[in-house]
């Protein structure tokens, strides 16, 4: 039997069994409650349970997933064009070799200030016509930066509103910053060759190249006008085309129509002339007949006649 209730022979056995549970034999249900600190055990367990949670959901939240990851960069696509630098460093090595090859792995002299002579002191006395060629050069190595900073310039703007929104990742915001370091980086390094190639360049060549990147995408624009023009021409001739045939092609629909619709009217007049026709033949066997019969008549008339 359970403790509390049964019969007096179990009195015994229930005072024990009330007195191993921690019960009072005539206490209050209320006394019945869990010890405080289990009751705190369980509390804390049951808080750090949830905080566990939220902790794995905001980590889930937080990790990008596979398609994120394939649909957005990670990082800010912007490359120097390494072709132009190295096409310019080519150029100028050769004239070293021709013009200046006592400088080559010279050590650094000093002038009468006691100041160290640029090492590239040389490229002033390289005759006009090559040292033209090597000036084209750089001007080609500046004009791919100029693109490249227009481009940087272009995208900042709406991507520094997306960082602020966190609608794109610290990381992709730092390569855009990065690229557009190195664009200025280089810039200033075709800048400082101009004025080592010619002194007083450094003033000219940088509206010189944007000059000429403008002339550039102007002609480019020009001469994407004119494929455009053709294209529109060649559509609008061919328009023209298709609706000169489709012209021919409705008046002669238009002719075969008439032609079916007159073979029809003769067929139907024609029709109505044979109907006319073999009325007229039927009656006029009708009107023969009875002249037939009327001529029969008055001749047996005249015989009876004749016999009285």
């Amino acid at each position: 039997l359970a403790c509390g209730q049964g019969h007096p022979a179990n009195r015994a056995a229930t005072a024990q069994c009330q007195a191993v549970s921690g019960l009072d034999p005539g206490g209050d249900p209320a006394n019945m409650a869990l010890p405080p600190v289990l009751v705190g055990i369980l509390f804390l367990v049951a808080v750090l349970g949830a905080l566990g949670l939220m902790a794995y959901v905001a980590y889930r939240g937080s990790k990008p997933s596979s398609f994120f990851t394939e649909a957005v960069q990670t990082e800010y696509d912007l490359e120097i064009s390494e072709a132009e630098i190295d096409a310019y460093y080519e150029i100028k090595d050769k004239l070293q070799e021709t013009f200046a090859p006592e400088t080559i792995d010279a050590a650094p002299t000093l002038n009468e200030d006691g100041e160290e002579v640029s090492e590239n002191a040389w490229l002033r006395n390289v005759p006009l016509e090559p040292k033209g060629e090597l000036k084209k050069a750089l001007v080609r190595r500046l004009l791919s930066c100029i693109s490249k900073l227009e481009q940087v310039q272009r995208d900042k703007p709406g991507q520094w509103k997306l960082w602020q929104s966190k609608l794109i990742s610290e990381r992709y915001w730092d390569s855009l910053c990065d690229a557009e370091r190195n664009v200025s980086q280089e810039i200033d390094a075709c800048i400082a060759e101009a004025e080592e190639i010619e002194q007083g360049w450094k003033d000219h060549i940088f509206p010189q190249a944007v000059h000429l990147y403008r002339l550039s995408k102007q002609h480019e624009a020009e001469k994407k006008m004119v494929v455009q023009e053709k294209k529109d021409v060649k559509k609008e001739a061919q328009k023209q085309v298709n609706q000169a045939l489709a012209d021919k092609r409705k008046q002669i629909e238009e002719i075969v129509r008439r032609e079916r619709a007159s073979q029809k009217a003769m067929e139907q007049l024609l029709a109505e002339e044979e109907k006319m026709a073999m009325a007229k033949t039927k009656s006029g066997k009708g009107k023969d007949k009875g002249a037939a019969v009327g001529a029969v008549a008055s001749t047996k008339s005249k015989a009876t006649k004749k016999t009285k």
